[in-house]
């Protein structure tokens, strides 16, 4: 039997954040959908209910604007975006929101510095992998196809010249594919404009990536979390969410984590994947030396205070051997990871403190 699930990487779940008055600050919360195939919540202290509908019209507006600056796969009128880039491969340069030359910069900076693991000018062979996710009837791409695509995955081949504000794809037959770190690079850019919007204390939730800026107020009546994690009293939380199957079916999270203005990424296999007429699932997450999914763990999540290397990293760990990922975490500054290995172990890295910032549930 087939099933075809398409959606998110990972959904965090929120906890602790219900809504208290302190100082004359309450806590607000929207919903909304549509930008990066996304179900968001923001959340935010504010004075009235007026001056978080100004904050939450800025998140709305702000995601939908870096969506359509992101998408590789539809064109919007007098807007250049990625797709316009891919489509003027080989052909010629494209001038291009600046939006959209940092978050390549970074990408670029990011493969030299910490691994070629995540490669933003992969487009092509992902491309393979997601036509067969959204068909009806999904075939695993052929090894031939595969190798093919490969050979225009080069990203030396992507040419941006700043201060013209054009990126040019050398070759014809090249496609950028930004899935894996931009929605990250969104939330970094949306918070830095809360912050400048005078947004003092607040938590968005973006499918797997959740960011938060500033401190909770303290609650009349806690949760009974923060008998474990007192730090949950003026902090706020996240649970990452179980796969719900295989050795972690019936758990529905895994782990509580507090954030101090830090960002948390999560990149898993259980969202966004089909299943072969073999019974063999393929999910979205490739690894480029492979050509094909990895299957390391289920999941690995970062927590780091930048949502863009947030979400560069937490690609990147999933495509390492568990070991290889947690040396690379402890080489890492201001970097913490948990990992929900295949066989239903959690693991997690030497900063994350048991009773301090961090809760592993029981089951």
């Amino acid at each position: 039997m087939r099933k075809l699930i398409m959606g998110l990487c990972l959904f965090l779940t929120l906890t602790l954040l219900t809504a208290c008055q302190n100082g004359g600050m309450q806590m607000y919360e929207s919903h909304f959908m549509g930008p990066f195939d996304t179900q968001f919540e923001f959340r935010a202290y504010a004075d009235s209910q007026d001056t978080f509908d100004t904050y939450a019209k800025l998140v709305e507006d702000a995601f939908t604007h870096y969506h359509e600056l992101y998408d590789q796969y539809n064109t919007y009128e007098g807007l250049n975006n990625i797709k316009t880039i891919n489509d003027a491969a080989g052909d010629h340069a494209v001038e291009v929101d600046e939006a959209i030359i940092d978050l390549l910069e970074m990408s670029i900076a990011d493969y030299h510095t910490y691994s070629s693991k995540v490669n933003v000018a992969l487009g092509p062979v992902l491309s393979l992998w997601h036509d067969a996710r959204e068909s009806a009837d999904p075939q695993v791409p052929d090894a031939d196809s595969l190798e093919r695509a490969s050979q225009y995955c080069d990203i030396e081949k992507v040419q941006i010249d700043k201060e013209a504000k054009t990126v040019f794809l050398t070759e014809a037959g090249m496609s950028l594919d930004v899935g894996a770190v931009a929605k990250g690079y969104a939330c970094e850019l949306v918070k830095n404009q809360l912050v400048e919007a005078g947004c003092e204390s607040f938590l968005i939730s973006a499918g797997g990536n959740v960011v938060s800026y500033g401190h909770r107020l303290v609650e009349a009546k806690p949760s009974s979390l923060s008998k474990v994690l007192p730090a949950c009293l003026n902090q706020f939380t996240v649970g990452v969410q179980s796969p719900g199957d295989g050795a972690y079916a019936n758990i529905a999270n895994t782990v509580a984590i507090v954030l101090d203005g830090q960002s948390v990424v999560t990149s898993g296999d259980y969202q966004r994947y089909f299943t072969a007429a073999d019974g063999t699932r393929y999910h979205h997450l490739i690894d480029p030396e492979t050509l094909y999914p990895a299957n390391y763990m289920r999941s690995v999540t970062v927590i780091t205070e930048d949502s863009g290397l947030a979400d560069f990293l937490s690609s990147t760990l999933f495509l390492m051997p568990v070991d290889e990922g947690q040396a690379f975490v402890e080489s890492l500054e201001g970097v913490e990871a948990v990992w929900l290995c295949n066989d239903g172990t959690i693991l997690y890295s030497s900063g994350l403190v048991e009773g301090e910032n961090f809760h592993l549930y029981v089951s």
